[in-house]
């Protein structure tokens, strides 16, 4: 498996300016590790990575939006604003 300084010193990731490397270098990583997966798999392995970083830095576990309800328009109550 490549890590993160393999991608680095990829000769496409070298040509880019020295800001966007990381960001190119990790989406390759990513990228590459996902190969294969079911959307839902990836999805599950980026949770856990997600988790897994957060409790390294000794943060809170990250909240998640649910999207289950995508589509559909939820009433919001009204706020009447002087009273």
């Amino acid at each position: 498996m490549k890590t993160i300084s393999d991608y680095m010193n990829d000769p496409d990731i070298l040509k880019m300016p020295e800001y966007l490397r990381e960001i190119h270098a990790a989406r390759r990583l990513i990228h590459d590790e996902t190969a294969g997966m079911t959307t839902g798999e990836e999805a599950e392995y980026l949770k856990k990575k997600a988790e897994d970083l957060f409790a390294g830095l000794g943060l809170p576990p990250p909240r998640y939006v649910d999207f289950s309800g995508q589509g559909k328009l939820m009433p919001h109550p009204m706020v009447s604003a002087g009273k």
